[in-house]
């Protein structure tokens, strides 16, 4: 067999080849592609806000969320919370807690349609608040400070695109004592939240 005979005889081999794996192929689903996943988040909070000199407060309010899924364990949020009350300590004063936040996401577990993350969020708090300094006087302000939170969340999906998740968290804020010295202030935040899936998770 001569050069072309050749040739012709391995053009062709290669040319069967690729044929067939592209048959192959167009037999085969196509693979799901990879990426980020992005969903939005509103609901309603309660916190429940110590006081410097003892007791609490009970807080209502809104809260927002952004979240970006990295993987099928991981991910990283943005929350930013609301919270006021009319009545400070029965003193007679308004309050109100403002943060903002963000941390990594870590889901540890997923059942069906139910998924658990851990949260850890590190940023700004501004508490607005009065403590008492007599029996008749007290002491009305507000403290911008560095807040953190750490918490558990549930959600439950209930379509393609939206969900319903329980989040509660421990956060760290600060405000005042009756000696107007800045004292930390341990607060427990409820939040029930609609969430919105901006794109699916392909992991």
């Amino acid at each position: 067999m001569g050069i072309v005979g050749k040739v012709l005889v391995l053009f062709f081999a290669v040319t069967a080849s690729v044929v067939a794996q592209n048959a192959v192929r167009g037999s085969l689903p196509a693979a799901a592609g990879s990426g980020p996943a992005f969903d939005v988040g509103l609901g309603g909070t309660y916190l429940a806000m110590s006081s410097p000199t003892g007791g609490f407060s009970n807080l209502y309010g809104a809260d927002a969320t952004g979240t970006v899924d990295f993987s099928r364990r991981w991910g990283g949020t943005v929350d930013a919370g609301y919270e006021r009350a009319s009545d400070t300590l029965s003193l007679g004063q308004s309050s109100y807690v403002l943060t903002f936040m963000g941390g990594p996401v870590f889901y540890p577990m997923e059942r069906g349609n139910t998924r658990v993350s851990l949260r850890a969020l590190i940023g700004a708090g501004l508490v607005d608040s009065a403590v008492p300094q007599s029996a008749n006087s007290n002491l009305h302000g507000w403290v911008a400070r560095p807040a953190y939170a750490a918490g558990i969340g549930v959600q439950q999906a209930v379509s393609s695109r939206f969900a319903v998740r329980v989040d509660a968290d421990y956060l760290r804020t600060a405000f005042v004592d009756s000696t107007d010295t800045v004292q930390p202030q341990n607060n427990l935040r409820l939040t029930v939240s609609l969430v919105f899936h901006l794109r699916d998770r392909r992991f």
